[in-house]
């Protein structure tokens, strides 16, 4: 039933889910804040290659993360397209972005000797679709109790304890966070312990998306009711977290449940759900 009028999210993206980044070493590519404003005032230049990065364990449902790590994006292939002609890779590394250079000569020996490297051991292992992180996505913790999806607009990357899929799609936003996705992957992949779920590539791609017929004038009201209101969702949460007091904080969190609540009513309805069906789902949920 919940297949009926959907498409697998794979098919419903283009394929176009991903997961994190692997560094091979993250001791010397992952920093944190202290450390990239270092490198930073030595040389401003190295913020070319610093990025915003996130764990899984940052990832909280319709929450803008807060940055703590940060990325050296070095990708393989990157040091010859940018020194055709020179041949001292690393003299012109070093004095390009000499901060950045500093920093990863202390871990010179680890890096080299990774299996998962680029062209030359400053670089990151080939990736196709590093662009994809500079794109508006939907970004998720691979491990959660339940679908736990955010929308990224930024330049952020993640590490492979993370997926992005290649959509700013609120509509869709809205149905990966609902209880009855949650739900239907429970179904189709293994629980652990504490109910905990392994968000996965191979059952992501399964999800049953429900389409909407543009044509259908009341398919096309369910569809930008869902937008505005996980665009309510997003705006409520950011308020939450730069509110001030407990009692602002809370009158938010009040605000989010019932927000959420609504969320899921749209979508049983979409899938056309009845009453005893839905409580199967509660009963999942709670």
């Amino acid at each position: 039933k919940l297949k009926k009028n959907s498409k697998p999210l794979g098919e419903y993206v283009d394929g176009k889910i991903f997961y994190g980044i692997k560094t091979g070493l993250n001791e010397a590519f992952v920093i944190d804040k202290e450390t990239r404003d270092k490198i930073i005032r030595e040389d401003s230049k190295s913020k070319e290659l610093i990025k915003p990065f996130l764990a899984g364990r940052d990832i909280k449902r319709y929450a803008m993360p807060e940055i703590t790590k940060y990325l050296i994006l070095i990708p393989s292939g990157w040091t010859n397209e940018n020194t055709k002609g020179i041949r001292d890779k690393w003299s012109w590394f070093e004095n390009t972005y000499h901060a950045i250079a500093k920093h990863l000569k202390g871990y010179q020996s680890d890096a080299k000797a990774r299996y998962d490297q680029g062209n030359y051991w400053w670089e990151l292992r080939p990736c196709v679709y590093y662009s994809e992180f500079e794109k508006p996505k939907i970004m998720l913790a691979d491990i959660s109790t339940r679908g736990n999806f955010i929308l990224d607009d930024s330049d952020t990357y993640c590490v492979n304890t993370c997926y992005i899929i290649s959509s700013s799609d609120k509509y869709l936003l809205g149905i990966l966070n609902s209880k009855l996705i949650t739900f239907f992957y429970s179904k189709i992949s293994s629980v652990y312990r504490g109910g905990y779920l392994r968000f996965i590539y191979q059952y992501l791609v399964e999800l049953p998306i429900r389409t909407i017929d543009f044509n259908n004038p009341e398919e096309k009201v369910i569809h930008d009711r869902m937008v505005q209101l996980v665009e309510k969702m997003l705006d409520l949460h950011k308020k939450k977290q730069q509110a001030n007091a407990d009692s602002e904080r809370e009158l938010f969190e009040h605000q989010i449940k019932a927000t959420d609540t609504e969320i899921d009513q749209i979508v049983y309805k979409l899938y056309g759900l009845g009453d005893e069906e839905v409580k199967i789902v509660k009963c999942r949920n709670n």
